[in-house]
Parts: structure tokens; C-alpha cells; sequence
């Protein structure tokens, strides 16, 4: 039997339609794919429907007996608006369904592994220019997200990237559980029952997109500042892109201010965030940095969750 994808729209609309395009290659790789369209919202064009439709497309989608996992199209702007309207106690009595997507759906990652200890799938997401699976050239990236899907199913999946130091000190072998996601989109969550009450023993991979280098260090001042970095084993940077037009190739600058203001690890690997290959990276993955590799493994219990701020095994 043919594995499941649902695609929702927890944010943004895409102002062309890449959506359809995407779900022929979904198709030939052996997924079903379920996808229903939402009202447009009368009130602000740019999402992809009002809070209230995307939350009820969300849950119905985790709901859904007939689907294995949720594909977010896009990101964006609006994930965040979903939070406060999901009904989390009923989701605590369900079966886990793993989320994927990245950018804004960084919102829901963090709120499902906060409030659930549920897992979730940083990776492409189809409705993107970045989603490179129409010629079948530089899908390193897409072929790893559908390998990771087709072992979820199987118990267990796993990732590895190369990473380099920033600090220029290998620190030796380090291991915690993994989250991250958009930086500036985590930040807003900081100080709201959706961001993770500790990060104390966790490899903490972050990136971000289109954002000035100033507005990136004011964002790690309120992690470093509101205690969201204490215990945490590793910093992870990916990719930093269009950083602002007034500090040309600003990215490295902004990465050496980081590993100077934080007092744990830094590392950097191009290979995820915003940008072509994204790889996958699972949010509450056992993950390990040794030398210069990040490898994250996950084996996944079919028991349903246990209630809120649960931690994943």
C-alpha cells in the first residue's frame, strides 16, 4: 500500500501556482497524495486562508486515519497565528503524525515538540522555488527527505551533513537531542507556552532568510538573555541568506559574531535552511557532533503521546 502525503497550507500562498507542478513527482515516487485548496482570505490575500481554515486544515490532517504524514506546501508568514486555535488536549490523545516543512512551519515544530514532545521533519517543502524535483537534476536533498519518510514508516530514520567549526576548536564528541528551525521565526516564540521550557542538553541547529545581520544579533541577545540557550551542548548554523545589501557576503561576519557571544560550540553547514540542498533535520532526533559531521537518528514507538511537554525517545 502506497504511503500517504497530505499537503496542507498552514501559511503563505505561493503568488503562481508551484504547488501543482510538484505533486506528479510526489506521485512517481511512490506516494499518494491528498491535497485540498482553502478559501482565499478576503481580509489579507497573502495567506493562504483565514487562521481559523488553516487551523482546521491542520488538525483534520492529523486527525485523518486515511494519510501517514503532513506535508506543509510553503512557508511564509501566518504558522504562528495557527497556535492558540489548535486544541491541544485532543491532539495529546492522538497518534503522532510527522509534520515536514521549514521557514514559518518552524512555528509549529517548536509548538508540537513544546506542548507534545512530538518529532518533526525540518525539510523542502513542494510549493517553493527551492523544491528542485522537476527535471530530476540536484535532488540530493528531496531523495533524502522521501528516504527518511519511507523508514519512518519502517521504525527509524537518520540524517548526517558535514559541518565545520566556527570557533576553530574541535570540541570532541558531543550528543543531545536536536531542534532548530528559522531563527527570527523561534525568537518570536520565546516567552510563549510554544517555545520548549529548557533546551538544556540540545544540539540547536538554526538559519534564517532575508534578514538585516543586526536584527539576527538583537535575536540571539533574547535567546542568550532569556536564558533559552542554558545547558545547550551546540550551536549548529546553516545557511544565512540575503543577509541586506549594506555588508556584502555578511553571512561569515554574522557567524563569528555568534560563536563570539555564545560559550558553547559553533558550527556551520551551508547544507540546510533556506537554500538548494535542504536537508533534513529532525527536531527530537537523538543527534551527535563528532569531528566534522552532525548525525541524527530517530526510532519512533507507535504508542500515542503522552500529554504536553512530553520528550520523544
Amino acid at each position: 500500500m502506497k504511503p500517504i502525503l497530505r499537503i496542507i497550507r498552514p501559511s503563505s500562498r505561493e503568488i503562481k501556482d508551484l504547488l501543482a507542478s510538484r505533486i506528479p513527482g510526489l506521485e512517481s515516487r511512490g506516494f499518494g497524495v491528498l491535497y485540498d485548496e482553502l478559501l482565499s482570505d478576503a481580509d489579507w490575500t497573502y495567506s493562504a486562508g483565514t487562521a481559523e481554515l488553516r487551523a482546521q486544515a491542520l488538525v483534520e490532517a492529523l486527525r485523518e486515519p486515511g494519510s501517514d504524514f503532513v506535508l506543509c506546501a510553503r512557508g511564509g508568514y501566518g504558522a504562528s497565528d495557527l497556535l492558540p486555535l489548535l486544541p491541544w488536549s485532543e491532539l495529546a490523545q492522538l497518534q503522532p503524525k510527522l509534520l515536514i516543512g521549514f521557514s514559518d512551519v518552524s512555528a509549529i515544530h517548536a509548538a508540537f515538540y513544546s506542548q507534545l514532545g512530538w518529532r518533526g521533519l525540518h525539510g523542502p517543502m513542494p510549493a517553493t522555488t527551492l523544491w528542485n524535483d522537476v527535471d530530476g537534476t540536484n535532488t540530493d536533498d528531496i531523495d533524502a527527505l522521501i528516504n527518511n519518510l519511507q523508514h519512518w514508516l519502517t521504525g527509524s530514520c537518520s540524517g548526517s551533513i558535514p559541518i565545520s567549526t566556527i570557533t576553530g576548536v574541535l570540541p570532541g564528541h558531543l550528543r543531545g537531542r536536536l531542534f532548530g528551525g528559522c531563527f527570527t521565526v523561534l525568537t518570536n516564540l520565546i516567552g510563549t507556552p510554544y517555545f520548549p521550557r529548557s533546551l538544556a542538553d540540545h544540539i540547536v541547529f538554526i538559519e534564517d532568510t532575508d534578514e538585516h545581520p543586526a536584527r539576527l544579533m538583537r535575536a540571539l541577545n533574547q535567546w542568550i538573555q532569556s536564558g533559552a540557550l542554558n545547558g545547550v551542548k551546540a550551536v549548529v548554523v546553516g545557511h544565512l541568506r540575503n543577509l541586506g545589501t549594506q555588508i556584502p557576503d555578511c553571512a561569515p561576519f554574522v557567524m563569528q559574531q555568534f560563536a563570539k557571544r555564545l560559550d558553547v560550540p559553533v558550527f556551520h553547514s551551508p547544507l540546510f535552511g533556506h537554500t538548494q540542498p535542504n536537508y533534513p533535520m529532525m527536531i527530537g532526533a537523538e543527534a551527535a557532533i563528532e569531528g566534522d559531521r552532525l548525525t541524527w537518528e530517530t526510532v519512533i514507538h507507535t504508542q500515542k503521546s503522552s500529554g504536553k511537554r512530553s520528550a520523544p525517545s
